[in-house]
């Protein structure tokens, strides 16, 4: 099982402070089940317990319909009450000195809140809708579209994209 992320985000890594929601949903390779939100929740600080790793991941998925629906497909759930939810744990509050939703909570409700708190922030800023998820169901990996015109649909067009195109590409020539 690989223990480091895959490389292949780099050229459509988000620019901070999106780049924690990305790095948080891209915890998990879903092509593979490799998971890395343990390490993630101790680089935050956040003891990984078996608990706190089951609630992050519930967070973490609502984000990724929120993302999926980004780029165009149908969310399943109601991540946004959920993230509601993680708003209030985390005891989100508005620091006038920096001019940014900080979360006061320690501990798991403190990191969570601070992505949450990012998500929040970038969808009142507008560059939310740029922070999607690949349309190929089963990556779905989150990526930035820095395309002019918002229309990017995979990760990656060297591997999902490719993929996606090659499939349709076969199930049309068995159908001619």
């Amino acid at each position: 099982m690989t223990k480091t992320t895959p490389r292949y985000d780099l050229p459509n890594a988000a620019p901070e402070p999106l780049r924690l929601v990305q790095s948080f949903v891209n915890t998990i390779n879903l092509e593979n089940g490799d998971d890395w939100l343990a390490r993630w929740l101790t680089d935050q600080r956040v003891k990984p317990t078996a608990q706190c790793v089951d609630q992050a991941r519930g967070v973490r998925e609502s984000i990724r319909e929120l993302l999926y629906a980004n780029n165009g497909q149908a969310a399943n759930g109601d991540a946004r009450r959920l993230l509601s939810e993680v708003a209030a744990e985390g005891q989100l509050t508005i620091d006038f000195t920096s001019g940014s939703i900080v979360a006061r909570a320690p501990g798991l409700a403190g990191a969570l809140g601070r992505v949450v708190a990012t998500v929040f922030t970038a969808m009142a800023d507008g560059s939310w809708a740029r922070l999607k998820a690949c349309r190929n169901h089963h990556c779905r990996w989150a990526f930035y579209d820095y395309s002019k015109n918002r229309s990017a649909s995979w990760c990656s067009m060297q591997l999902c994209g490719n993929r996606t195109k090659t499939r349709a590409y076969r199930a049309r020539q068995t159908r001619a």
